[in-house]
């Protein structure tokens, strides 16, 4: 596949399909991925959480192809991942909650706000709102800043599968890929908590990790009223 094709170096390795493999920790890594990204592919990574599979947001091939690889349904909608908070109004209509963002992020949290209509208006169709990450790990935010715009970030895995903390563990999709990123056996095994936010309350749609901080920041610090489901108001 045309996507696949990325500079080497000599430690690489590939899978037994051709997939080539890098080390987060190389130098050529972000230049590879990125490469990756900007020609369509779809690109595994290792996140401040979990691993994660990934494509530019720009691209409609590539997030079908996302979906294709995880046999996900498109009801369910992705998230974005941007390289900053100063990056996220690009994206989303963020309303009363610039000085809350800021506490939350960067960090293992999916804050859900209506979507700008610049995005692509093929990831989530029909969604009015967007789930956006700024996750804490330098090799993503790098990315991000390379790519030059956001990426469409899911875990690694097949749908409603075990989350993913090393890349032997989502072997079973290795050959759908255009690029594994290797950043080594990960800490957790928790995803992002994602939280919906308006200008009065706020609902946690997943608990995940820094979960009790994002109760204390929306709750103690900003007191916004907790909802336990429903449309934001």
């Amino acid at each position: 596949m045309m996507a696949r094709s990325c500079p080497l170096d000599n430690n690489d390795l590939m899978t037994k399909s051709g997939t080539p493999i890098v080390k987060s920790q190389d130098k050529s890594s972000v230049q590879s991925a990125c490469d990756v990204l900007c020609r369509g592919g779809v690109v595994a990574l290792p996140t401040d959480t979990i691993y994660g599979i990934c494509c530019a947001v720009n691209n409609t091939e590539a997030i079908n192809k996302i979906y294709q690889i995880k046999g996900r349904s498109f009801s369910k909608p992705l998230a974005i991942c941007v390289a900053s908070v100063q990056e996220i109004p690009k994206c989303v209509d963020i309303g009363g909650s610039g000085a809350i963002l800021p506490k939350l992020l960067p960090g293992g949290v999916t804050v859900v706000l209506p979507r700008s209509p610049k995005l692509n208006p093929v990831l989530n169709p029909g969604f009015e709102t967007v789930g956006v990450r700024v996750p804490d790990h330098e090799f993503v935010l790098s990315l991000c800043a390379a790519v030059g715009g956001p990426i469409a970030l899911t875990s690694a895995n097949i749908s409603n599968g075990p989350n993913s903390t090393s890349i032997e563990e989502f072997k079973e999709i290795w050959d759908n890929l255009d690029l594994i990123v290797d950043g080594g056996k990960l800490p957790l095994s928790v995803g992002s908590t994602v939280v919906e936010i308006s200008d009065t309350s706020f609902c946690i749609i997943r608990p995940g990790r820094d979960h009790d901080k994002t109760i204390s920041v929306l709750s103690d610090e900003h007191h916004l009223e907790k909802r336990s489901s429903g449309v934001s108001k």
